[in-house]
């Protein structure tokens, strides 16, 4: 079949190449008033007047592009906090980067690139005002409204996630926006899927649920590995058999009862790592979702995770060279 690429018809409608529509595309600016946080501006009064643009002064700009980027973030306002996972799936502990921005400005506050040591397999969480502290990155000024964070790290498999927490109406959610999704980034290294931050039952009012589909047409068992998420410290290891095309969805305690774990204290979150052993690509989809017991146990899904980096290689399933991180 031959397909006319300039012009294709779609419900009576004519999708034309770019390049022949693009200067009959009007462009909207946003108003000042949608910055986030931003109230809506008065009509000017009285003697006051608008600065003209050359005279307005320019902050010398960060190229994104070279970073994963959060925004926006949350800082306590009406009780929301935005708290960061950053994720090392490599052998040995990894540095991060983070610079922190103004929007809408643009300006750095603080120190550029307050480096954060991960350990290997672990992922930290930070609530925002800790992130701000280290950075020494103080309050926001010059009509700013929020703070973003530009982050690196030389580690192909370094992810974020990046979720909120209302300690008024107790209410989660996960707001990551990515890029690359981590478990894209972790299939084009090695041969395994990888959920970070599962809640473990020592809180046990938002216990974690996982959900498991293998979409090969072949049962296969995976080696499980259950990793305290703040250390990295891997506490077991265990077969697990997954049936062709089947579904499951198992509490936490599944997997920490497997391995004799159990958690207390600062122990908050696991690290799962499930991984193919005959050096194949996982053939699975693997999230996570938060009972919430101040809902009447709505599931409230936390599965989204941002790889830092772009995959190493296009992975698209059928194999592997194996190998994978030691654990």
């Amino acid at each position: 079949m031959r397909i006319n690429s300039r012009l294709l018809i779609l419900g009576g409608i004519a999708l034309v190449s770019v390049g022949v529509i693009a200067d009959t595309i009007p462009t909207v600016q946003i108003p000042d008033s949608y910055f986030l946080g931003q109230a809506p501006r008065s009509p000017a009064i009285g003697a006051e007047t608008a600065k003209t643009a050359a005279a307005v002064e320019k902050p010398q700009a960060v190229n994104g592009a070279l970073y994963a980027v959060i925004a926006p973030t949350y800082n306590g306002a009406g009780g929301t906090n935005s708290y960061i996972r950053l994720f090392n799936g490599g052998a040995a502990t990894v540095t991060f980067s983070v610079t922190v921005q103004g929007s809408p400005s643009g300006n750095t506050y603080g120190t550029p690139g307050t480096l954060i040591q991960v350990p290997t397999r672990a992922a930290p969480q930070y609530i925002l005002s800790s992130i701000l502290t280290l950075a020494g990155a103080g309050a926001l000024t010059g009509g700013d409204t929020g703070y973003s964070l530009y982050i690196q790290s030389a580690e192909p498999t370094a992810g974020y996630q990046h979720v909120i927490f209302n300690g008024v109406n107790r209410f989660f959610e996960n707001v990551s926006s990515c890029t690359y999704l981590l478990n894209q980034t972790i299939r084009s290294v090695v041969n395994s899927v990888v959920l970070t931050n599962v809640h473990t039952q020592v809180i046990a009012a938002y216990p974690s649920q996982i959900e498991i589909h293998n979409y090969s047409n072949a049962a296969t068992t995976y080696t499980a590995y259950v990793i305290e998420a703040g250390t990295g410290v891997i506490k077991g290891q265990f077969g697990i058999p997954i049936a062709a095309n089947a579904s499951y969805a198992m509490p936490f305690s599944f997997f920490a009862s497997s391995v004799g774990w159990t958690p207390v204290g600062a122990e908050q979150h696991a690290n799962i790592v499930l991984t193919n052993p005959n050096g194949s690509l996982p053939a699975i989809v693997m999230g996570q979702s938060i009972v919430s017991q101040d809902f009447a146990g709505a599931l409230i899904s936390m599965s989204t995770a941002c790889a830092i980096n772009a995959p190493v290689v296009a992975a698209t399933g059928g194999g592997d060279a194996g190998g994978g991180i030691t654990y």
